[in-house]
Formats: C-alpha cells, sequence, structure tokens
C-alpha cells in the first residue's frame, strides 16, 4: 500500500496540517529519547564490564596450585573476555549515542525550517478555519431569516412585517453567498498549500524514519554481534571444559608437580663380613699410594671346616718366624719388631717374643733382598760426600716402613681365605743396623 498524506489530512475541521506538524515535532522528540535509551544500555553494558571484571579479578585471585588450578585460569579467561566484549559494547553504543544526538540536534535545526517555510500554509489553515467557522454561522442566519419568513407568511402577518423579513433575508443571503465567494478563493489556496505541506512533511517523515531505522539496525546488529561473540566465549568455554577431562587435569598435575620417578630401593641386612669388606675396601680406594693398598679385599666366607685345615699351615709359618734370626747363621739374637709390650723392657733384653702376624720365611727374604738392591744402587748413583743425604734417605726409610706396617692390606692364602698381614722384621745390615756388633757380642 502506498501512502500519501495529501489523501488523509482533510476534514471539515482541516486540522491536517497540525497533525502533521505536530508528527514531526513527535520525530525530534523520539530521537532525544532514543538517544537517551542507547545512553541507558551503555550504562548497563559499562556495569556488566565492571561486574565481569571483578568476577575476573576474583577468579584470577583464587587458588591456582592444585588440580583444579586449570579450570579457575579458564574461568578468568572466560570472565576477560566477556568484560572486553562488555566495554566493546560500551564504546560502540556510546558512539551510536553520540550519532543519536547529532541527528536530533540537525533534526531540531530542520524542523525550524520547515516551521517558516510553512508559515504561509499555516495562515491559509488559519484562514479557512475561520472562514468556515463565519461561514457556517452565516448560513445559519440565513437559514433563520428564511424560518421567520415562512412564519410571517403563514401567520398572515401585516405586509410591512414580511417586507423587514425579506430584507433581513435578503441581508443574510447576501453575506452568505460572500462568505461563499471567499471560502472558495481560500479553500483553492489551502488545497494548494496543504497539498505542499503533505508533501513536505512526508518526506521529511520518511527521511526521519529512516534515520530512526538505521541508528535502531545498528543498534540490532550491535546486539546481535555482542551477543554472538558472547555466545562465541560460551561455546569455547564448554568446549575447553569438556577438553580439560579429569585423566588430562592429573597429567598436567604430574608434569608440573612431579618430584621424581625412580621409588626407595630396597633395604637389605647384611652381614658383619660384608660390612667389613666394604670398609677395607673404601680404606684401600682413600689411601691409594703404597703397593699393599692396590691390593683388591676378598670377602671371607664362613668354612669351620676349611679353617681348621688352614690353622695348621698357619702355626707351621708362624715356627719359621719364631726360629727365623737363628736361620740367618749369626750367633747372637735379632730382636723384632712386636707389639707394644704391657710392661717396659731393658734395653739390653734378648727374648724372643712371639710375632703376631704370621707370613713366609721366603717372603720376607725377597723384601730384604730388594731393600738391599735399592740401596747398592743408591750407593752408585750418589757421591760418596753426601752422607746428610744418605741420613736423611734412611730417616725417610724408616718413617714409611712404620707407617706400611700401621696400615696392612688383607692378604689371600691358597684357600682363598684372607691372611693377617705381617709387620716385617728389622733389616739386619752391618752399615745400618741399629746395634752394633760389640753389643750383640755382650
Amino acid at each position: 500500500m502506498t501512502v500519501d498524506f495529501r489523501d488523509y489530512f482533510w476534514g471539515e475541521k482541516n486540522n491536517g496540517f497540525d497533525v502533521l506538524y505536530h508528527n514531526m515535532k513527535y520525530g525530534l522528540v523520539a530521537s532525544k529519547e532514543l538517544a537517551e535509551f542507547l545512553r541507558e544500555r551503555s550504562n548497563i553494558e559499562e556495569n556488566n564490564w565492571k561486574l565481569v571484571s571483578k568476577l575476573a579479578k576474583q577468579a584470577s585471585s583464587s587458588c591456582t596450585q592444585g588440580t583444579f588450578g586449570p579450570l579457575w585460569v579458564l574461568l578468568r579467561t572466560t570472565a576477560e573476555k566477556l568484560a572486553t566484549l562488555h566495554l566493546q559494547m560500551v564504546q560502540k553504543v556510546s558512539d551510536l549515542v553520540k550519532e543519536v544526538t547529532k541527528y536530533a540536534d540537525e533534526l531540531h535545526r530542520k524542523h525550524k525550517t520547515v516551521k517558516e517555510e510553512e508559515g504561509s500554509t499555516l495562515e491559509v489553515v488559519q484562514a479557512i478555519q475561520s472562514t468556515s467557522i463565519t461561514l457556517q454561522k452565516a448560513r445559519d442566519a440565513f437559514t433563520q431569516k428564511g424560518i421567520e419568513l415562512d412564519k410571517l407568511k403563514k401567520e398572515s402577518a401585516s405586509a410591512r412585517e414580511v417586507e423587514k423579513a425579506e430584507q433581513k433575508l435578503k441581508k443574510a443571503q447576501d453575506e452568505y453567498k460572500v462568505l461563499i465567494e471567499k471560502y472558495g478563493t481560500i479553500k483553492e489556496e489551502f488545497e494548494k498549500k496543504m497539498s505542499l505541506a503533505c508533501k513536505r512533511f512526508q518526506e521529511v517523515e520518511e527521511l526521519h524514519l529512516k534515520q530512526m531505522k538505521d541508528f535502531l539496525t545498528t543498534y540490532a546488529e550491535l546486539a546481535e554481534c555482542n551477543h554472538d561473540s558472547v555466545g562465541q566465549v560460551h561455546i569455547e568455554f564448554k568446549r575447553q571444559c569438556l577438553e580439560m577431562t579429569v585423566e588430562k587435569l592429573l597429567e598436567q598435575f604430574v608434569l608440573n608437580k612431579y618430584t621424581g620417578l625412580e621409588k626407595p630401593g630396597v633395604m637389605e641386612v647384611e652381614s658383619v663380613a660384608d660390612v667389613v669388606s666394604a670398609s677395607d675396601a673404601g680404606k684401600v680406594t682413600n689411601t691409594g699410594t703404597t703397593p699393599s693398598n692396590n691390593q683388591s679385599s676378598i670377602k671371607r666366607e664362613g668354612n669351620s671346616g676349611i679353617w681348621d685345615k688352614s690353622k695348621q699351615s698357619r702355626r707351621a709359618t708362624s715356627l719359621l718366624n719364631i726360629f727365623l734370626p737363628y736361620s740367618q747363621g749369626k750367633d747372637t739374637p735379632v730382636p723384632l719388631a712386636t707389639s707394644a709390650p704391657t710392661s717396659p723392657l731393658p734395653s739390653d733384653s734378648t727374648t724372643i717374643s712371639r710375632h703376631p702376624n704370621r707370613g713366609s720365611k721366603w717372603f720376607l727374604r725377597s723384601r730384604r733382598d730388594k731393600r738391599k738392591e735399592k740401596k747398592g744402587k743408591k750407593k752408585k748413583d750418589a757421591p760418596q760426600d753426601n752422607t746428610s743425604n744418605k741420613e736423611e734417605k734412611s730417616d725417610t726409610e724408616e718413617k714409611e716402613e712404620p707407617a706400611k706396617s700401621k696400615t696392612p692390606t688383607p692378604e689371600v692364602d691358597d684357600e682363598g681365605y684372607c691372611v693377617r698381614p705381617k709387620v716385617e722384621t728389622w733389616d739386619i745390615d752391618k752399615g745400618s743396623s741399629f746395634y752394633s756388633s760389640s753389643d750383640s757380642d755382650s
């Protein structure tokens, strides 16, 4: 249906112009109210932004150390996204409010222009309205005069009265005719002006409605876009919640907070022999300076039958150690390096104490022969007059020998058992012996 204001705003009272003009003014009011509505919507979005931001801060301040920590992070991220969307909505609606306010100001100026241009139309409207009223009165007066004349004629009134009534009727008729002519002239002007005014008002109203609808369309698009964005955030939040399964949460917790992958070792009760052998092995690795420390320690196994067999061989070696000094082809006894006595002995005592450590005489002889060969080589290489160096070397050798005897290394016999280390006897040499031949003869 095509609407034309020129077909709908006439009538007996000629109020069409007034209706159209007030409708135009209502458009200005509507634009101002729309700006206020959008401003209130912007305030609502701003409040939502503040509340959701507060919610995001609450989520960020929550405990994120447990297994539920990733979900708190997800809640905080979602709240921040929603807050950002609300803030964007505030900015966009505020921009729309500015546009509507600007349009309202322009519309107000436009209405002033229309009012000024349609001033002549307003005069015509007022003229036709007043003429219509006057014409109606004249018509009523003419009608009344005619009724009075008919009444006098029926009552057979005097001729003078009838004549006066006819004059009044004629006068009313003349006035009525003048007003009809005037009304006709004003009516033509009114129709012309009113047609133009209706067209103008319709154009103004169409432009106004188009602009207002554009504002509403923009607002609807903003609301729809914001709603879609919020819905997308919620959909993404739901998807991430579904992806954050219990297994994945536990896996993240394990990867971030694991303390180790190896379980504690099994502790077993160790025998005394294992502890002793382990301690001896530690001493060997710590010292590592003498040739005796380079020998590896061997565990002793408790076998009473083999120990009984080895005791007999050890007794034989101990007897050899006791009678070893007398097999050297000398008349005097040789003092042996023994453990410290419990009571002091005289310096000239020739008592032979039993050696605490047991070993083979061939082992001792080979050691003495090696020392003699070393000393002979040193005497050949060193100058004859360097006596002080000899004394120092002999002193260092004497110091090294007790050190060797202090930290003996366990040895293994033929049966595979540990043999108690032997304390070496003093080397009997005429050049380096502590006792002289005169003392031994005495």
